[in-house]
């Protein structure tokens, strides 16, 4: 069962990816969000957790880079609950997570909780106020991702990922 849940894991954690604006960060930041913060070290004990959990194996830069895109879409989420009054309860991100494949598992795995919840708080938010309401969120969320993890692509409404280097190669004509 663990190795079926990745993908929907996966898919919980792209869910409507928006951003506009940029905040700033520090080289340690693997994401700010709306002057919030959260440093790269956050994102690899959560990352390394969550691929143990699910996979029982090691984390890779992917693993990395669904966290920061989860993170993302939890903002964008609770900003949409916030603006339809109607906030996300603990109890709803329970209920959400139980129809996610493995997501009670990866909540109950206090290193891996961070992903768990934003996964949940995604599903709820979906559910609740649909994917026009997190897209419309996008106007008033600032988000600053790390190169490391990859760019935001707001066409796309994704995180759209790279190498992982920070490295940009120079071209000459």
């Amino acid at each position: 069962m663990a190795l079926r849940a990745l993908p929907a894991l996966a898919a919980a954690g792209a869910i409507i990816l928006t951003l506009t604006g940029c905040a700033g960060g520090t080289g340690s930041d693997a994401v700010v969000i709306n002057g919030q913060r959260v440093s790269i070290a956050e994102v690899e004990k959560t990352a390394t957790a969550v691929a143990s959990s699910v996979r029982g194996d090691s984390v890779t830069l992917r693993d990395e880079q669904l966290v920061v895109a989860a993170l993302v879409s939890q903002s964008l989420a609770d900003g949409a609950a916030q603006k339809a009054g109607k906030p996300i309860t603990p109890a709803d991100r329970d209920a959400a997570l139980a129809s996610v494949p493995g997501g009670t598992q990866l909540q109950s795995d206090p290193d891996a909780r961070p992903y768990a919840e934003a996964v949940g708080d995604v599903v709820h938010a979906q559910q609740a106020f649909g994917a026009e309401a997190m897209a419309a969120q996008q106007a008033t969320t600032r988000i600053a991702v790390n190169p490391r993890f990859g760019t935001w692509d707001t066409k796309q409404m994704s995180l759209v990922t790279g190498t992982g280097s920070l490295s940009v190669p120079v071209s000459t004509n």
